[in-house]
């Protein structure tokens, strides 16, 4: 029997999600994708307490059909907009 481990290190995908965009850090968490501009006040809070005291919800409007969110539209609207 023979067994693989494998390690990554060094990724420049923090959240490890495979959605960010320059300037911007995502998260995928229960299938949705959240968007934080990079070092952010929301990011620090998102990873502290999982979740933000507000949020701006767009069902369907992210890769894949995903659901974005974020603590304002204009941080989506910048997001989306972001090649």
């Amino acid at each position: 029997m023979a067994f693989a481990v494998v390690t990554v290190t060094g990724c420049a995908n923090a959240g490890g999600s495979g959605y960010d965009k320059p300037g911007f850090v995502t998260e995928v968490k229960e299938n949705r994708l959240w968007v934080f501009r990079t070092d952010s006040k929301e990011l620090a809070e998102f990873r502290k307490h999982g979740e933000l005291m507000k949020v701006v919800t767009r069902i369907g409007e992210g890769p894949n059909g995903m659901t974005l969110k974020a603590g304002d539209a204009k941080t989506l609207d910048e997001y989306v907009a972001a090649k």
